[in-house]
């Protein structure tokens, strides 16, 4: 399976070193999944334009993407770059777009996807301590059509390309059309 994740990348950096693809920032604690205190999460989704969504689509960004927010001020040495991986079939991702695993761990959809992440957090901690899967994926708040993944263990996921982003990248526009945001070029 081709995952994809937006990322600051440092085009010196190794894999698993600050900038690098396979990298998972220490500082965890707000996302999703996370519990920092058990394991780290590496944020990846099934398409491109879902992993610019997840990125891009907040706050002044909701109406207009810009060739200005890519561009990171603070630290001049990375770039933003869309990486693809590859996630050997075998991996054990605990899909919680099945709705025989919503039933298996007693989870409501509305579980899954609410913005109350410390319930979200719970939920993902049982389903790591089970010791059964890598990772989790559900689908996406922004549209179900694109799915979120977060994986515990990073063993079975192989990066394959990194790409810097610029804004008439086709991930963007495929995004935008989805989301009803405007591209502006310059």
């Amino acid at each position: 399976m081709t995952l994809y994740r937006v990322l600051l990348h440092d085009p010196s950096a190794a894999p698993t070193e600050p900038g690098g693809a396979l990298y998972v920032p220490a500082q965890q604690g707000s996302g999703r999944i996370d519990n920092p205190a058990h394991y780290r999460v590496l944020y990846l989704g099934d398409s491109a334009a879902g992993a610019c969504a997840e990125v891009f689509y907040r706050g002044a960004h909701r109406t207009a993407w810009t060739p200005t927010m890519l561009p990171l001020r603070r630290y001049p040495h990375l770039v933003r770059a869309l990486a693809s991986y590859e996630l050997v079939e075998t991996a054990p991702v605990c899909d919680l777009d099945d709705p025989e695993r919503l039933l298996e761990f007693q989870l409501r959809p509305s579980q899954v996807i609410t913005r109350e992440y410390a319930r979200s957090q719970a939920w993902a901690l049982r389903l790591f301590h089970e010791q059964r899967f890598c990772g989790v994926s559900w689908w996406s708040f922004h549209d179900a059509r694109w799915k979120s993944v977060g994986l515990w263990n990073t063993e079975s996921l192989a990066p394959s390309a990194v790409t810097p982003l610029t804004i008439d990248h086709p991930a963007f526009a495929q995004a935008a059309a989805v989301l009803d945001v405007r591209i502006v070029s310059r």
